[in-house]
């Protein structure tokens, strides 16, 4: 990925995410969109997220355990989840993915920002105009 895609990607990211409705002020925040980055130009990464995934998150943000990436990230998701829900991701995906008693896992979550990017699904979004 040259720097301009690599920019364009890191800004569609992290608008899908606050789309979803991922608050910006959690550390689990910029955690989610390093390991979003991290599986579109790697895909095998979303199979190992322990040792693999959340290890790589951390040697990016300089953190030395990948429980501590982990948990921030499931804390973004869980905040979401009890303040807004996901329906977002439904309308996102044209689908009913999740409903108000179901929260994605973070593997769920980031394999599929991860696709709405690989799959172009932004494209048709106006919010996605400009990237």
């Amino acid at each position: 990925m040259n720097e301009f895609d690599l920019n364009s990607a890191r800004k569609i990211i992290r608008l899908a995410f606050i789309k979803i409705g991922i608050r910006c002020d959690y550390i689990g925040f910029s955690y989610l969109c390093c390991a979003v980055e991290l599986v579109i130009q790697n895909p095998s990464l979303i199979h190992n997220l322990c040792k693999g995934l959340y290890n790589a998150v951390g040697k990016e943000f300089n953190v030395e355990k990948e429980s501590c990436v982990e948990r921030s990230i499931r804390h973004a998701i869980e905040n979401t989840y009890y303040n807004k829900s996901f329906a977002e991701l439904n309308r996102m995906f044209k689908t009913n993915l999740y409903t108000i008693d179901y929260k994605p896992t973070s593997g769920e979550l980031i394999r599929l920002v991860a696709e709405y990017y690989n799959l172009g699904l932004y494209k048709n979004d106006p919010m996605f105009a400009e990237c």
